[in-house]
């Protein structure tokens, strides 16, 4: 059996987590076929917690008034944050492009370490947030055929990266005496029953007359099961490795995310838009290299 808890155990935990977040772009961008945004996402996280209720249980002695204010924020940031944000963008754009996107990952990841726990930046780290931004940018703007939705689509993945940035960095930094399986079970027991109530409220009768719903809940079934189980991975990966390096999935999500898009989801893809995302991971080579 391969010891998970080694430096080939961090790189076999990067496939997997690689894998695991990679694909879920697809699965929400069929479950979106039948499901609103907002229901998807909430789906999403109530099944996952769900999945995780045994494990809640578990590790509920491990909840203190100390750690319960950076567990709802660890929720809030790696799971409520991205699931609705990507599940908005994808209502604006295809999931090819929204899964490159996330190649600024560790560039945000970075930054947020440096502006809230002080990680000294090198002349390399500076360069490759200015390289890498700069290609988001010209994304962004790159012209009035992809029009204003495209825009939008573009900043609902930024803020998903951005809220993912910010849990990595407390799952690294703020939370040093808990495990990943420890932090990702008491984080969906805050924010688990939340998304149960905004579901309990929501139209889910629209979606049920849909006729691809049978496939649509298979899909975000995946997505919740994906999520459970990405999350306690990734979880993992942060803690027996480095906050950067477990950030360095963006490397491989792309490749995954643009394989499914293009491969089930017939997504289309510009060489204007591929050589806008080869300039981000110039920056985020730059970002991760050493002086």
């Amino acid at each position: 059996m391969i010891n998970l808890n080694t430096p080939k155990g961090n790189w076999i935990l990067l496939l997997l987590v690689s894998f695991i977040w990679g694909s879920p772009f697809i699965l929400r961008q069929i479950a979106l076929e039948s499901f609103a945004h907002q229901q998807v996402a909430a789906l999403q996280i109530f099944i996952s917690f769900v999945l995780f209720i045994p494990l809640i249980i578990k590790n509920l002695k491990k909840l203190t008034r100390k750690n319960a204010l950076l567990l709802l924020l660890s929720g809030l940031s790696g799971n409520v944050g991205p699931s609705f944000f990507y599940a908005k963008a994808q209502t604006q754009i295809n999931s090819s492009l929204a899964g490159m996107l996330n190649a600024l990952l560790p560039t945000i990841t970075l930054l947020i370490a440096m502006l809230l726990y002080r990680v000294k930046p090198n002349l390399y780290s500076v360069l490759g947030v200015i390289v890498g931004l700069s290609g988001t940018l010209v994304l962004a703007l790159m012209g009035n055929s992809f029009g204003t939705t495209y825009f939008w689509g573009i900043f609902y993945v930024l803020m998903a990266i951005l809220s993912i940035a910010v849990s990595i960095n407390l799952v690294s930094f703020a939370l040093p005496n808990l495990t990943g399986i420890e932090i990702a079970s008491l984080a969906f027991l805050f924010v688990g029953p939340m998304a149960g109530i905004y579901l309990f409220q929501s139209d889910l009768l629209t979606p049920l007359n849909s006729s691809s719903i049978l496939l649509s809940s298979a899909m975000i079934t995946l997505l919740g099961t994906f999520t459970f189980v990405g999350v306690i991975l990734n979880n993992q990966l942060i803690k027996q490795s480095s906050h950067v390096f477990a950030a360095s999935i963006a490397y491989l999500i792309p490749i995954v995310a643009l394989f499914w898009g293009l491969v089930i989801g017939g997504d289309k893809i510009s060489l204007l838009q591929l050589a806008c995302i080869a300039i981000i991971f110039v920056g985020v080579h730059l970002a991760n290299k050493k002086s």
